[in-house]
């Protein structure tokens, strides 16, 4: 691999630095229809933390064998479609943005982001509350909401949901 296009290879060291790879050892099922998951592959997920240091993640595609709908295995630290981790966000939401590292312009979009899907996030957690006897905090944190709601498949992935409604 060529640095900028020029002619100094770029050595393996630097070229995985700040790179981890993601991966559970215990057997996936789908959130769907639960089936086995298989790995069908690798990509990569970079995530900006409260200092704004950049770390890429490799996380696993995962394919479920039934449904055949592709999953990607998500560390807690990772909120789906968002680059900030899950401690910053749970920071901006809680109103405690001392020592972050993010533009006013990103703490207000996340905020507005946050208060867009509160309501649809309380009612998911009270449906899983009352569905599966699943016990919360009185108080959950926003990590616990939304990795409830994300593993419940029930995330929606698009703003628009939120914007039409």
């Amino acid at each position: 691999m060529r640095a900028n296009g020029g002619n100094k290879p770029v050595s393996a060291e630097k070229r995985w630095k700040r790179k981890f790879c993601v991966y559970s050892c215990e057997i996936s099922a789908c959130p769907i229809c639960s089936e086995i998951l298989f790995v069908i592959g690798v990509r990569k997920r970079t995530v900006i933390y409260s200092d704004g240091e950049k770390q890429t993640l490799i996380i696993r595609r995962l394919r479920c064998e039934g449904c055949r709908v592709i999953h990607h295995e998500l560390p807690d630290i990772v909120i789906p479609y968002k680059r900030h981790c899950a401690e910053t966000v749970e920071k901006i939401v809680r109103d405690d943005t001392d020592g972050l590292s993010c533009e006013q312009g990103t703490i207000q979009r996340i905020r507005a982001w946050w208060s867009s899907c509160l309501l649809y996030f309380e009612s998911i957690m009270a449906s899983l509350r009352e569905k599966y006897g699943e016990m919360f905090s009185r108080n959950p944190a926003p990590k616990e909401i939304i990795r409830a709601v994300a593993n419940a498949n029930l995330w929606v992935h698009t703003r628009s949901a939120f914007l039409s409604g």
